[in-house]
């Protein structure tokens, strides 16, 4: 979740909520990646620093989840030779501060580059894997150095979960915009309500692609997580105190979702869906129907990949003018 507070005068300003109330991977903080490269809001060195662990640390986790994957389901390596650099990965550190080792580079790139492995990644929603592994994991050559920086398209793509208040100011078309992060994770929600005066527009982002995917905070793994987000819009949409409040919806990971219906079927995790129409439509539906309380004329729905940054820049551009039009 996060504020935007936008001043007009000394005594005016505009507080917009964003964004997703429900799992940390649903676009959010991708889009506030894209407003800090769009608008100019640079990155301090320890912010660097961070980051570059948090790369590190995500190929690693991601290479295992493969091989976890690999070795649950029995699955052989189309090359012998990389069991050996299968075990190698997992006997590394758990925590990986800096560029990887020579010897583990070369593991990750023989484990990878495996068929077998990419035949399971195409599934990688099985195991909640973050989409953007296979950047980083292609692109480990680049990243593996030790004079090593976050390119824009870097930061885009790596995923930080939102730990306490990030706050983030920038300007646009002529407005100083001011963000408080707060994080999006289910623990994190009882601070909603200190965030509810003075709201004038939401942005909710949803990850469509997540259809057959459940909880991570789910001891059982039962909940759906599209299913949770629709829950939780319904719930904001019926909020007595947003009852005018303008509601922005990105339908995010359309890319994903295009890509992931003819390997998972919709109708195989939502039995409501008979295949007699088209996928997307049918979850747009949904989400009308989360927000059948609300005047249409105040939802705002966009088809987002947050990961472009030329259809981000438009897409941002029509939101922050439907939220001065609206205000």
């Amino acid at each position: 979740m996060s504020l935007v507070t936008q001043p007009f005068t000394s005594n005016y300003s505009i507080k917009i909520l964003i964004d997703l109330l429900k799992s940390a991977e649903s676009g959010k903080t991708t889009l506030l990646e894209q407003i800090r490269l769009l608008y100019k809001h640079n990155y301090t060195e320890m912010e660097f620093v961070h980051r570059k662990s948090f790369i590190y640390n995500n190929i690693l986790t991601s290479i295992r989840k493969l091989i976890i994957r690999m070795q649950d389901t029995e699955t052989p390596f189309e090359n012998p030779d990389n069991i050996q650099y299968a075990d190698r990965i997992m006997n590394e550190e758990d925590t990986q501060y800096a560029c990887f080792t020579a010897e583990v580079y070369e593991a990750i790139q023989q484990v990878w580059h495996d068929q077998a492995v990419q035949k399971i990644y195409e599934r990688r929603s099985e195991i909640n894997l973050n989409d953007s592994s296979k950047y980083f994991l292609e692109n480990l050559a680049s990243i593996n150095k030790l004079d090593y920086t976050p390119t824009p398209r870097d930061l885009i793509m790596s995923y930080v979960p939102t730990v306490g208040v990030q706050n983030v100011i920038f300007s646009a078309d002529d407005h100083v915009f001011q963000l408080f992060d707060i994080g999006g994770q289910r623990i994190d929600r009882r601070k909603w309500a200190t965030m509810y005066d003075g709201i004038s527009a939401i942005f909710f982002c949803i990850a469509i692609s997540e259809y057959d995917q459940k909880m991570d905070d789910d001891p059982e793994m039962v909940r759906n997580r599209l299913q949770d987000a629709l829950a939780l819009l319904e719930k904001i949409s019926n909020e007595p105190k947003f009852q005018h409040t303008p509601l922005l919806l990105f339908l995010n990971e359309m890319d994903v979702f295009q890509e992931k219906l003819p390997l998972l079927p919709l109708g195989d995790h939502w039995p409501d869906y008979k295949g007699s129409f088209d996928a997307l439509k049918f979850i747009e539906d949904l989400v009308h129907k989360a927000t059948s309380g609300r005047d249409s004329s105040l939802i705002h729905i966009y088809r987002t990949c947050m990961i472009d940054t030329d259809a981000m820049k438009k897409i941002l551009e029509k939101a922050f003018h439907a939220i001065l039009k609206a205000t």
